[in-house]
């Protein structure tokens, strides 16, 4: 069978297809009777009202209830909030992230589940980087360092994650605790000395695709095949419990 052949930065049509239905569709909320929901309503409810950093100004962020369960306690963690993910109400959904939650529908096929129903989104900033233009920019150190210690590290006693996949070299240095070359940790599982399982993870963007072919990720579609098989691994035990075969 001839190999496939995609574009290397363009998401595959599959990509596009289940995007287009999965933000079609509303996340499952939050449950306040779920002691660990109840804790992240209340936090978010705190961090919506935060101007820690008149730099961030005008401090957008996610609405409450939009972060998918961290029932499950596995959280993907990204840098901030995009401008078009704020459009679309749903965290990691702009069409670059869309290859993480594509890769996500392929590690849980046949099943047809949205993200949020299994995994906990998160950002090491809360707010988003907003530049003069209205475009994205990346949080400065002095946001990143503050949101980091006044959210972040409470946010983790709450969901207490048995797995975080952080995706960008920023989500990986705050959740290591350190600066990371993200070439050589790639993909790789990493566990802190508290015991915190990590996966950094290259994020899947334009800029990124020379240091992503480095590593040996031929393309984006790559990528996405790659994420998928690291999903399945980690999601395998709770997705024989949801398979119809186990009821």
């Amino acid at each position: 069978m001839p190999a496939r052949r995609r574009s290397p930065i363009a998401p595959s049509t599959g990509a596009i297809r289940f995007a287009t239905a999965v933000l079609s569709s509303s996340p499952l909320p939050p449950t306040p009777d779920d002691p660990i929901d109840a804790a992240l309503l209340d936090f978010h409810a705190q961090v919506t009202t935060c101007r820690a950093c008149p730099s961030i100004a005008p401090w957008l962020k996610f609405p409450l209830g939009r972060r998918g369960t961290a029932r499950y306690r596995l959280m993907i963690l990204g840098e901030a909030p995009g401008r078009v993910s704020l459009e679309n109400g749903r965290p990691f959904s702009n069409p670059r992230n869309l290859t993480i939650r594509n890769a996500f529908a392929q590690a849980v096929a046949p099943l047809t589940l949205a993200p949020e129903e299994l995994l906990y989104f998160s950002d090491t900033v809360k707010c988003w980087p907003s530049s003069p233009t209205g475009a994205n920019r990346s949080p400065t150190a002095t946001e990143n360092a503050t949101c980091v210690s006044r959210h972040l590290m409470r946010e983790l006693t709450i969901v207490r994650p048995t797995a975080v996949f952080a995706i960008g070299a920023r989500a990986a240095a705050a959740i290591l605790g350190h600066p990371v070359k993200m070439l050589g940790l790639h993909g790789a599982w990493l566990t802190t000395p508290s015991g915190l399982r990590v996966l950094p993870l290259m994020h899947p963007s334009t800029i990124n695709i020379a240091g992503m072919r480095k590593a040996g990720i031929r393309s984006l579609p790559d990528y996405e095949d790659r994420l998928a098989a690291l999903f399945r691994a980690e999601l395998r035990p709770l997705l024989a419990d949801l398979s119809p075969a186990a009821s």
